[in-house]
């Protein structure tokens, strides 16, 4: 076992005799300390859930991101083509099809406090010797740090994670927390993948219905958000914390714990510059690429 593993074992796991009122201190502080990323694997991921539970009274605000082995089902016409039924259909056979990777999940006490906590969960049900996968995407997962043979051997079985993850307080929580994410289709899709154990719904309503009953109403789409910046922003979470000037906090990109806390950054920063007078509630619960709303604009006539 590699010495950062047997370390980690060692001693106990940082942060286990932190009692709820030290979280709350924590979240009064003006000046926090920089946010480590708290790595997840099957050693010692029923302390660190222990920790997300209780943490996220104090820190009800989420930003989620995941990763996994790219797209192998590609669409049979121009993506602009494409309804936003066409695009979930792709969506459940390529989520249907393949494996999780990595869940990347940072917590904050509001939506102007800046992050307190970042957990990267490594999965191991994912073997590129024999699942399909885009090869092009796991290189460069591994080209930016991913130790995909670690995952197999030290990761946690999804399995093992759905159950952690109705415990914690994260999901299910009666409008309790609120999840901020970056063109999160796919990561909300491989969530609901695992907590159920199965397939997805073959209708994008019935998947729709499943985000909001493990997920809430309070779930923003940042990419979906950019749409109403007067076409300032574009493009990607890196494009956009640019022309944001918003420096990734730790980590590396194609990491899920770094890019969720870039995802959280980035909301900060686009809330304060464009939603501030309007507030962001009405753009609550749409995911981008899923907007019934664009099919309905498509085609209607001018």
């Amino acid at each position: 076992m590699p010495s950062e593993f047997v370390a980690a074992r060692k001693k106990p796991p940082p942060g286990m005799a932190v009692m709820a009122s030290e979280f709350a201190a924590a979240a009064r502080k003006k000046q926090p300390a920089p946010v480590e990323i708290r790595q997840v694997w099957a050693h010692n991921v029923e302390d660190e859930f222990r920790i997300i539970r209780n943490a996220i009274d104090h820190f009800p605000y989420v930003a989620m991101d995941t990763e996994f082995p790219g797209v192998i089902h590609r669409p049979s016409k121009h993506p602009a083509l494409l309804t936003a039924n066409d695009r979930y259909d792709l969506l459940r056979r390529n989520v249907d099809a393949l494996h999780l990777i990595q869940v990347g999940i940072t917590l904050a006490a509001s939506p102007t406090a800046p992050p307190a906590l970042a957990f990267e969960i490594n999965l191991s049900d994912f073997d590129q010797r024999i699942h399909r996968h885009a090869p092009e995407s796991v290189q460069l997962l591994a080209s930016h740090g991913l130790d995909l043979a670690a995952h197999r051997k030290y990761g946690v079985r999804a399995s093992a994670l759905a159950p952690l993850l109705m415990s914690s307080g994260l999901v299910c929580s009666h409008g309790a927390v609120k999840w901020v994410t970056f063109h999160s289709a796919y990561d909300f899709a491989y969530l609901i993948k695992l907590l159920m154990g199965r397939k997805l719904p073959r209708s994008m309503a019935e998947f729709l219905n499943l985000v909001r009953v493990f997920f809430g109403n309070d779930v923003y789409d940042v990419k979906h958000m950019m749409q109403h910046c007067g076409g300032e922003l574009y493009g990607g979470l890196e494009r956009v914390a640019a022309t944001l000037q918003v420096k990734r906090a730790a980590g590396r990109c194609h990491q899920a714990a770094s890019d969720s806390l870039l995802t959280w950054d980035v909301f900060r920063r686009m809330r304060e510059l464009h939603f501030l007078k309007e507030g962001v509630e009405s753009y609550q619960g749409v995911l981008f690429g899923l907007e019934l709303d664009l099919d309905m604009a498509k085609n209607t006539p001018r």
